[in-house]
């Protein structure tokens, strides 16, 4: 872990020499992520060993961001030591939905279906593959179902086989999921958007009326959008933004064939993922609750 202390040194030396109020603000598996000031303005400085997280978050800002989908802009990507990079960006206003109440998150839940509308009509007709994406932006499948069906992860390279043999992943519920997921593909149109795959949550700012900021964009890939609404139900504890985002596609007169299905099968792409992962690091209680999320159970 990186200190604050260290943090505001190697601004003060490589940013800017009145880089100040520096304090951390969160990490995840990868990162770690510091807000700080200078000149008088607010800024996020980030860390992390794999530089192309960074470079898809400047090609999402370059290429992308818009009035209706706002994306911090991406001041500086550089070597921050031997091992780990670091990105600047402008801090956004308010506050990321983990950090707002539900009532409050409620209220700006077609603003954030406004927002996820406008990043599902971004243009990618210039990008190939599908799936999860590049620094360039092109996806690593030559399919949709490929990418699914392979549970590709850049940062952990798996064989759920070899892990049902040698940790508490369970083969006869990773495969009945496997086999539900390439039966529910049927219902899944070939037709390609762009879609973030970590969308809500702590990766959308918000002022409480407005979405101020649509943040790491490390996973963003290409496929179907239903994927992105899949997300928010399958990892939300009390907003059913399944339901909500079908009653919102209903008052805009949008149809979605085969809705339900699609859905189911990209949770279940999710919950298979999120399992092996969880085997991977020896996270049994992350297991149980992926697999009884996905059963119906939790």
């Amino acid at each position: 872990m990186v200190s604050s202390a260290v943090v505001c040194q190697f601004l003060q030396e490589h940013f800017h020499k009145e880089a100040t109020s520096v304090y951390f603000i969160g990490a995840g598996w990868f990162s770690q992520a510091f807000s700080f000031t200078a000149g008088g303005q607010g800024f996020i400085f980030r860390v992390n060993a794999h530089e192309e997280d960074f470079q898809k978050d400047a090609l999402a800002y370059h290429h992308f961001s818009s009035p209706a989908l706002p994306i911090p802009r991406v001041v500086r990507i550089g070597q921050f030591d031997e091992s780990r990079y670091y990105m600047i960006t402008e801090r956004c206003e308010g506050r990321n939905l983990n950090q707002m109440n539900a009532d409050g998150v409620r209220q700006i839940v077609p603003r954030l279906f406004e927002t996820l509308d406008a990043l599902h009509r971004v243009d990618v007709s210039g990008y190939t593959g599908w799936g999860l994406a590049d620094a360039a932006g092109n996806g690593r499948f030559e399919s949709w179902p490929a990418y699914l069906l392979s549970l590709y992860d850049q940062k952990f390279a798996f064989s759920w086989i070899e892990l049902a043999k040698r940790t508490f992943l369970e083969r006869d519920v990773y495969a009945a999921c496997i086999e539900e997921m390439e039966q529910l593909l049927l219902y899944c149109p070939p037709v390609k958007y762009l879609i973030h795959r970590d969308f809500g949550f702590k990766n959308v700012m918000s002022d409480g009326e407005r979405i101020t900021g649509v943040l790491d964009w490390a996973d963003y890939g290409l496929g179907d959008f239903v994927y992105d609404v899949a997300y928010l139900d399958y990892w939300s504890r009390d907003i059913p933004y399944g339901a909500l985002w079908r009653e919102y596609a209903a008052s805009n007169a949008r149809a979605v064939p085969h809705f339900e299905e699609r859905m189911r099968c990209y949770q279940l792409h999710m919950a298979l993922h999120d399992m092996a992962v969880a085997a991977l690091q020896g996270d049994e209680r992350g297991y149980v609750w992926s697999r009884e999320h996905i059963l119906g159970h939790g």
